[in-house]
């Protein structure tokens, strides 16, 4: 099937997708389509376009088609009919075609469905009836004439549009240059050039963008000329965006040629010329490009270095390690910003070295670049390096190993944990949560029980805790194991804390026996512990001990560590059951903190029970106002 019938076949699917499959009479057709308006049915030019569409492997038929369409255009038939037959004469129309299409460029309704037709039928005869049509218009028709000769590239019409570009008629000026820019042939070049000098005011303006778009299209066909005419475009400066546009291309066409131009663009002031400069080079010519960025200013710098931090090739690293120790700080800052991207392991102990520096901004900025530096060679170089560094740099390199959770750290940082410096052991114990593996548990319950102080627990424990928490459940054994009446109560009481994020139904079993335990730091350290469980199976155990303590403080750390594990999301359970624990809490609520905490939870639970209780604490004097918001959020929500 040839493009022609595939065009009009899909004209007559979107004109009318779902009008039945029928072959009427073509003249029936055409007489339907005579009167059809655009609120009406499209079912006739549906049939008509298939029509046409069969019609397309029998020329006689087309042709006696044609003639119909052709009669048609000359009839009283709707805009709306004569604009459909215009498109279907715009992919099967013939030479036989063009006097009825530019008889009707003349009517202002039609004109521009006769141009539409026109510029797609091939062939000499609609190039010479669009040349004697332009010397008989005038006006938004001459223009429309105009475009289509551009649109058809017809090199015939230049010496009709040189005297129109060189106008005094803006529009018509206009247009004949964008006509010209589109045949871009000698001639049309020629004419383009010219209109450079004798024009003025908006005209010229345009003149100049016509020129561009010549030179472009003649870069797109790999042609020589489009180089010269980018040259003169920049060297006249006027206007700026063309003169920006015209330095890239040429740097696109110039070759090494534009080299001189475009670093003396870049050692400018003017940000649009740099950023074209910046662009050609970097194609072009990086090397030279990366040598010379240094000689800039430090707003061109930092523009510089953005771009190539996006580019993210390794190749320009040069050009950021360099930028590092510019005596600008914004500029050393950007390079901080955007190393990441085009860095690799050899950049580490210096980025350490920065981060290990006194200034906060460019300290945060290289810590933030050693986290994201990306590869497997970054991870290992950091390990390697955190022995054998300054002992600022070795903290910032332990940091960097916890940030970036370089599991192949941990040996190390287990090493680091015993260190003699106290702020390389607190390092090293935060990088390990989240460096830790199953496999280093048991060296981490180690440094929880015997740290080399006692003020390393606290972190060797919370990272214990966490790392046993994501590991499988058999990780916790040797917490278990560890846990036994003999250890010193400080050690007992950590391990307590583990095992309140570990989850573990073992543990549960642990905590709950050490509730009941008679000496107050353990009975203080199992309520603390179940405070940490990740779901609401302790509440009634804290419940409970909230109900049976003699101590007050642990009265209320139970009673507010139950309140906290009910407002852990759970889909599961009932917003009863749920109303229910927090219920039990408030009967043993001492302080308003505690109150204002199941009053803050209740609106979560629409349900009677929850709207209930809201209303029972309106008239305390601590919470009423809070009462009083949870009552109004519950009574929008609740359902009987």
């Amino acid at each position: 099937m040839s493009k022609a019938s595939i065009l009009v076949g899909a004209a007559a699917v979107l004109l009318c997708p779902l009008a039945p499959a029928q072959t009427p009479d073509v003249d029936e057709l055409l007489a339907q389509t005579a009167r059809w308006q655009y609120e009406t049915s499209r079912q006739p030019m549906q049939a008509l376009a298939e029509a046409v569409a069969r019609a397309q492997a029998l020329p006689a038929e087309m042709r006696a088609i044609e003639q119909k369409f052709i009669a048609f255009l000359k009839s009283d038939a709707t805009p709306g009919g004569k604009d459909f037959i215009c498109k279907q004469l715009s992919v099967m129309g013939t030479e036989a075609s063009v006097p009825a299409l530019v008889e009707i460029l003349g009517d202002p309704k039609m004109a521009e469905l006769g141009r539409y037709a026109l510029e797609r039928i091939p062939g000499p005869a609609v190039d010479r009836a669009l040349r004697a049509s332009l010397a008989k218009s005038a006006g938004r028709t001459r223009i429309g004439i105009i475009n289509t000769m551009g649109v058809r590239r017809d090199g015939g019409v230049v010496s009709l549009l040189g005297p129109l570009a060189l106008g005094t008629d803006r529009d018509t000026a206009s247009a004949a240059l964008y006509a010209l820019a589109k045949i871009a042939d000698a001639e049309a070049l020629a004419v383009l050039s010219d209109a450079q000098s004798k024009t003025t005011g908006p005209v010229h303006g345009d003149a100049a963008k016509a020129y561009l778009q010549a030179a472009n299209r003649l870069a797109d066909a790999r042609n020589t000329d489009a180089a010269p005419i980018f040259t003169a475009l920049y060297a006249k400066a006027d206007p700026p965006l063309v003169q920006a546009a015209a330095l890239r291309g040429l740097a696109r066409t110039g070759g090494a040629q534009s080299a001189p131009v475009l670093l003396k663009a870049l050692r400018g002031n003017s940000p649009r010329l740099q950023a074209a400069a910046f662009d050609g080079l970097l194609a072009a010519a990086p090397a030279q490009l990366i040598a010379e960025i240094p000689k800039l200013s430090d707003a061109a710098k930092i523009r510089a270095l953005g771009v190539l931090s996006e580019r993210g090739d390794h190749s320009s690293l040069p050009a950021f390690t360099t930028a590092l120790k510019d005596p600008g700080k914004p500029v050393r800052l950007a390079a901080l910003e955007g190393i990441a991207m085009v860095a690799d392991a050899s950049l580490v102990p210096a980025l350490a070295g920065i981060a290990a520096g006194e200034d906060a901004a460019e300290q945060a900025a290289a810590r933030v670049a050693l986290t994201r530096i990306p590869g497997s060679g970054v991870d290992g170089a950091i390990v390697d390096g955190i022995s054998g560094a300054a002992p600022k740099a070795r903290l910032e390199l332990i940091r960097a190993a916890g940030e970036r959770g370089t599991t192949a750290a941990s040996p190390m940082l287990i090493r680091m944990a015993r260190d003699a410096d106290p702020d390389v052991r607190r390092e090293s114990l935060r990088a390990l949560k989240d460096t830790g593996r199953g496999a280093d548990i048991a060296a981490m319950v180690d440094l929880t029980v015997s740290p080399v102080q006692p003020g390393d627990r606290v972190e060797a424990a919370k990272s214990l805790g966490t790392v046993v928490r994501r590991s499988d459940p058999s990780g916790v054994q040797d917490v278990l194991a560890a846990y036994t009446p003999s250890a010193a109560p400080e050690a007992r009481a950590a391990l307590l804390q583990v095992l309140g994020r570990s989850g573990s139904p073992q543990a549960l079993t642990v905590l709950r026996d050490a509730l009941r335990d008679q000496d107050p730091a353990a009975k203080r350290a199992a309520i603390l512990a179940l405070t940490e469980w990740p779901d609401a199976a302790p509440v009634q155990d804290l419940l409970a001990a909230s109900r049976a303590a003699a101590n007050p403080a642990q009265q209320v750390l139970a009673v507010r560590g139950a309140i906290q594990l009910v407002g852990i999301p759970a889909p599961a359970r009932p917003p009863r059951e749920s109303v229910k624990m927090l219920s039990e809490a408030m009967a043993l609520a001492r302080q308003p903190e505690e109150k204002r905490s199941i009053l803050a939870l209740l609106p979560r639970y629409p349900v009677p029970e929850a709207l209930d209780l809201a209303r029972t604490l309106t008239t305390d004097s601590d919470v009423s106002a809070e009462a009083k918001v949870a009552v109004a959020r519950l009574e929008r929500t609740v359902r009987n």
